[in-house]
């Protein structure tokens, strides 16, 4: 039985192996593909950021933008920024939250009052979130693309004046790789499943292996415990 325990011991410790394989590529290898991407466009949204608020005329006063810092040389870097980088939307916010200027009219008046933007934007720090086509972006906006929606704080001698929020379209490269992982994903599992076979035929035949040699080593002990008995008639037998 020992020898039986320690085959299905190697049996289960063996598929969980292989199985490890797709688990590991599933839930940390292709979410990681979008940790990248997201990332990649942080950077260049800080990038963007820091070269478009050079045109901005901050209030010495308050040290924030104001709607006076809209000019109209800003609005027009804003414009050649959106066609130079293929950005869909750009919006530019004061420290308060109200948005001062949009690429898209309907959204300039509005105020941005959700947590993340006191708790994290107006702390320094950048806030982004990749949202999917006909999903809400962080200003409950429903989009027709799939997005990056990046928030990028201004700072004035650690004082936080304003953010820009920029979106990327990401529907071209998220669909590269979408189909990426799912062609990874069939090739990963069907190795995976023939390597599991493969071990299963081979467990299989080594058990069927021990259990013969059981069986035989049952024999053999069988014939050895009979082997005296017949030794001791034989001898009576003589001595008659």
């Amino acid at each position: 039985m020992n020898k039986f325990s320690c085959q299905i011991g190697l049996i289960i410790a063996s598929s969980l192996f292989v199985l490890s394989f797709p688990l590991y590529s599933i839930f940390w290898v292709y979410p990681h593909f979008t940790k990248i991407i997201t990332f990649e466009k942080e950077v260049s949204a800080k990038q963007i950021a820091n070269h478009i608020s050079k045109m901005l005329v901050v209030d010495s006063t308050n040290n924030t933008i104001t709607q006076e810092s809209i000019t109209e040389d800003f609005i027009e870097t804003l414009k050649e920024a959106q066609g130079d980088f293929d950005l869909t939307k750009i919006k530019v916010f004061s420290s308060l939250g109200k948005v001062l200027y949009s690429t898209d009219d309907q959204d300039i008046g509005a105020l941005n009052t959700n947590p993340y933007f006191k708790d994290i934007i107006s702390q320094g720090k950048i806030f982004s979130k990749v949202v999917h086509r006909d999903e809400k972006t962080m200003e409950e906006e429903i989009v027709k693309k799939d997005v990056i929606e990046t928030y990028v704080p201004l700072m004035r001698d650690n004082h936080f004046i304003g953010a820009f929020e920029i979106y990327y379209d990401i529907t071209y490269s998220g669909h590269s790789i979408n189909t990426f992982i799912a062609k990874s994903r069939i090739i990963i599992l069907l190795v995976s499943f023939v390597l599991l076979l493969c071990i299963l035929l081979i467990s299989f035949s080594t058990m069927l292996y021990l259990k013969k040699q059981l069986k035989a080593e049952k024999q053999l002990q069988m014939l050895k415990d009979k082997v005296p008995s017949l030794y001791n008639v034989s001898l009576d037998e003589t001595d008659e």
